[in-house]
């Protein structure tokens, strides 16, 4: 038997989690049905590495994978049958259906990949769009409906992840390839994470302005703004990379952005 193939995007894995956590600490209680939801997402994650391998290679030889098409079927057929008992248990529809849909983006995104298009920032976005849609997933079956508060969950989470594509970019892509430049080459290369930084903060500033919420909001992404505008200075030559320092330093804004986000919405 083949090894399993491991998935290779690490920071996946906070996209859909944290997310997940976030919508079901919003429920009041404990749900337990929540917590076999977020194993049925772990489950059909772990099978887009092997459903990469099997697209791939009869897209490029005609060849079917069979190992790596048995490790689709443990893994997102036991995924899939966790969701569907609990949403038919609950009945739940319109999570089912919500989550049919996101389904739908996960195929997207695995053509995207086979075609080497996953890397782009529209293949990026629609990575953090269906890893993100944990949230609105979970939030439906425990609540019923998408009220206000169930979008602006989604919302402020896939802001999040979609800024640290343009963080991630630049500081393992685009500064690597460059020695070190001047401020202004710096600054330069750095437009798409300013504007976005720029749009975002604007946005928070008025959504939270207009409808009166918490600025614990605003706080919670507090980290990854400061991150932005120090890495953005502090560049890093492809002798000075490491990936795996930036991945912790990720993770740690993540979870901060995590706790301050359950806060704000209990305070709201």
């Amino acid at each position: 038997m083949n090894p399993f193939p491991k998935p290779r995007q690490h920071g996946a894995w906070a996209m859909f989690l944290i997310p997940a956590v976030m919508a079901a600490s919003l429920v009041g209680e404990w749900n337990w049905a929540a917590l076999f939801l977020i194993v049925s997402f772990i489950l059909i994650f772990l099978s887009y590495e092997p459903a990469v391998r099997v697209v791939r290679r009869w897209k490029n030889r005609r060849i079917l994978a069979k190992e790596q098409l048995r490790w689709i079927i443990r893994f997102a057929g036991a995924g899939a049958l966790i969701a569907v008992i609990v949403f038919i248990r609950y009945g739940q529809w319109d999570a089912l259906f919500f989550g049919c849909v996101v389904a739908l983006t996960m195929i997207l995104h695995l053509w995207l990949t086979v075609n080497k298009q996953n890397m782009s920032i529209p293949g990026e976005l629609v990575g953090v769009f269906g890893l993100t849609s944990s949230a609105p997933v979970i939030y439906l079956f425990l609540h019923q409906s998408m009220d206000a508060r169930g979008w602006i969950l989604w919302l402020i989470n896939f802001l999040y992840f979609a800024g640290s594509i343009y963080y991630i970019k630049l500081k393992l892509r685009i500064q690597p390839q460059f020695s070190q430049p001047s401020n202004q080459i710096k600054i330069k290369k750095a437009t798409p994470l300013l504007v976005y930084n720029m749009i975002l903060i604007l946005f928070l500033w008025i959504t939270i302005w207009i409808r009166n919420y918490t600025w614990l909001f605003l706080l919670a992404f507090g980290p990854y703004i400061i991150k932005s505008i120090i890495g953005i200075f502090t560049w890093k030559t492809k002798a000075a990379l490491n990936p795996k320092q930036t991945g912790f330093v990720e993770l740690f804004h993540a979870i901060f952005f995590l706790i301050i986000n359950i806060l704000a919405f209990n305070i709201h």
